[in-house]
């Protein structure tokens, strides 16, 4: 097993993907990170490079409550750190909201863009919203999988160019 939990008990138990996900075998909990830890506020992108580390040692997502965590929350987790490229939401509590993603969402957009596509489906189907996360970000998605940093930082900023336009000088 790959993935890890380090759960600080903040959500509602009964909607918590990290224990949905341990609960069914896909992931375990520990009291430490362990390989790459998912953290948002990361400098460093996650890419097909970490898929050695993550087979090798694994993925920590950290489980925590949006509401109750801040930056200091998350700088406390900056070794091995990796923040995902910019996603949207599909959960019903954070639906298309930008990089508010649920544990479980975070390790299948993980796995995806590590290319370990069949196991990302795998999880994201033990959730009744999860096809609704990945049809979202399908086109995400699929231009991250597989990529460099510097190639999903390029797809992420070309993205945002997009949708938002160049900014004013």
């Amino acid at each position: 097993m790959h993935i890890f939990i380090l759960e600080f008990g903040e959500d509602d138990p009964a909607k918590c993907t990290g224990r949905k996900m341990a609960r069914l075998g896909f992931a375990r909990f520990v009291d430490r990170p362990v390989g790459v830890v998912l953290n948002p506020l990361s400098d460093r992108v996650l890419s097909v490079k970490d898929r050695e580390i993550y087979l090798n040692r694994g993925i920590t997502v950290l489980d925590s409550s949006w509401n109750r965590s801040d930056d200091s929350f998350f700088r406390k987790y900056s070794k091995n750190g990796r923040r995902l490229p910019l996603l949207f939401a599909g959960n019903p509590v954070n639906y298309s909201k930008p990089m508010k993603l649920s544990s479980l969402e975070a390790v299948v957009a993980s796995l995806y863009i590590m290319d370990d596509v069949d196991e990302a489906l795998k999880i994201a189907s033990i959730v009744k919203w999860g096809k609704t996360f990945l049809d979202l970000n399908r086109e995400l998605l699929e231009a991250y999988r597989g990529k460099s940093e510097e190639e999903i930082v390029q797809v992420e900023t070309s993205f945002i160019k997009d949708v938002v336009g160049e900014p004013r000088q």
